[in-house]
This record gives structure tokens, C-alpha cells and sequence, in this order.
């Protein structure tokens, strides 16, 4: 492990993408309105589009570059969605799921491939029900922003930065740390030391560096134990903003 200054003086410490080197560009929409504080919502415009015919579909769809009602596309990894060109026709509405648009700001999404801009589909690929997620906001926030959704590359505090998911797949058993970081911590501390114990610990401990995100590594089993408590009960608070 590397020596650096970013925890203070004297403190070990190593960058976030050390840490957690698997990231993922953020996927972004490319259009507000599959997005909604509540699901009826959702529903309402897809029946809208749905029942619109021509020029008046594509309107309220809002073409880009990327996506159009002509657009073909496989669907999003999990989901069971229609496949066909909106022009012909939507098909049943996919069933809406929570994401997270930006700081605090849990939203409900139409999971459909074809209304997504850049959906990357290795994070819907890789997201479970023990998924959790770590964005850098970059300077003028707060470090790190941490979550249990589907994050947007939405960031008030500077361009979008890309997405840390603390597994490599739904399955809990393949965490996205650095090789031989977990034996490693538990010589050093003496304690066993889980891959939701390490996320804890850097939701407590990171810290801005200039080349991103710096984590201090804990000296003592004690001090160990805290941050990990610290950063267990602050994500406890999210707990009911990532619920559904």
C-alpha cells in the first residue's frame, strides 16, 4: 500500500480507484421524462405515447443522436421489455424500478433500453439486491455520494464521475476490491474484514485528494471498528431515500 499525505501527515493512505478498481461511466437518460417522483406518473406518459401516432409520438418521445422511435435495441440486462421500434409501436409498459438522479434525489425510471440514451448495461447487468454504489462529486461537495440505486450521472457540483459498484456482479461473493486487500486488513487489524466493512470504512474515512478520493488506512483495530461503525449507521440514514 502506498504512503500519501491525503489523511494527514504520517497517515497510510491510497486513491478510491485503487480501492475499488472496477468503474463505470454513468449511464444518463438523454430525456427527462422516463423519469418521475412516483410511478402512475410514468404510466400516464407511456400510455401517452402509446396512444400517439406519427409525428406526435416522436414529439413527445424527444429524439437525440443516440436514440430515436426507429431505434432497435436488446433489452436491459434483467429486464424482460419490448424490443421493437417505438414507431410501430411501444408494447406494455415496463414496470418501473428506483434510481438515483443526483445527491438525495431517489426517482423512479421506465427501465426500457430504447428510451436510454447511454444505459450501460454492464451495471444493470451487475446490480443485485446487495448492490451498493460510490460516486466522486469533485470539488464544492462532499467526497464521496454513496447508494443502494442505479445512480444517473446527475452531479450539481461538477461534470458526471464514474460509478464504483462495491461487487462485480449481483453476486455478494465477487466484491470489487483490490486484489488481496481483505487479507491484508485482517493481518494488519487482527479482526476478519468484509468487503461491506471496507465500503463502511471509506464512507467514514475519504477524504478529497488532487488526483481524486484518498481513503486513510486504519493503524489500530479500535480505530478500525469505529469508522466502520460511523459508516455503517451513515448509510443506515439512506436506507429509506434507496427503499423502494
Amino acid at each position: 500500500m502506498s504512503e500519501r499525505g491525503g489523511g494527514g501527515a504520517g497517515r497510510r493512505g491510497v486513491r478510491l480507484a485503487e480501492l475499488m478498481p472496477w468503474s463505470v461511466a454513468p449511464w444518463r437518460p438523454g430525456r427527462d421524462w422516463p423519469l418521475a417522483a412516483e410511478p402512475e406518473t410514468l404510466r400516464r406518459r407511456w400510455r401517452a405515447l402509446a396512444e400517439a401516432e406519427g409525428e406526435r409520438r416522436e414529439e413527445l418521445f424527444g429524439p437525440t443522436r443516440a436514440r430515436t422511435t426507429r431505434s432497435s435495441v436488446a433489452p436491459l440486462p434483467g429486464r424482460t421489455t419490448a424490443t421493437g421500434r417505438l414507431a410501430r409501436g411501444p408494447g406494455p409498459c415496463p414496470e418501473p424500478v428506483r434510481v438515483l438522479d443526483g445527491p438525495f434525489d431517489a426517482r423512479w425510471l421506465l427501465p426500457d433500453h430504447r428510451l436510454l440514451d447511454t444505459a450501460r448495461p454492464e451495471l444493470w447487468r451487475a446490480h443485485g439486491p446487495h448492490s451498493r454504489y460510490l460516486l466522486e462529486t469533485g470539488p464544492g461537495g462532499p467526497p464521496l455520494l454513496a447508494t443502494a440505486l442505479l445512480p444517473t450521472g446527475r452531479n450539481p457540483y461538477g461534470r458526471a464521475r464514474p460509478v464504483r459498484p462495491l461487487h462485480r456482479g449481483p453476486d455478494p461473493a465477487d466484491p470489487n476490491l483490490a486484489p488481496g486487500l481483505l487479507p491484508y486488513l485482517a493481518k494488519e487489524l487482527g479482526l476478519p474484514v468484509s468487503a461491506g466493512d471496507v465500503f463502511a470504512w471509506i464512507v467514514c474515512a475519504a477524504v478529497p485528494g488532487a488526483g481524486g478520493c484518498e481513503v486513510p488506512l486504519p493503524r489500530q483495530a479500535r480505530e478500525w471498528e469505529a469508522g466502520v461503525a460511523w459508516g455503517t449507521a451513515a448509510l443506515a440514514l439512506l436506507a429509506p431515500l434507496d427503499g423502494d
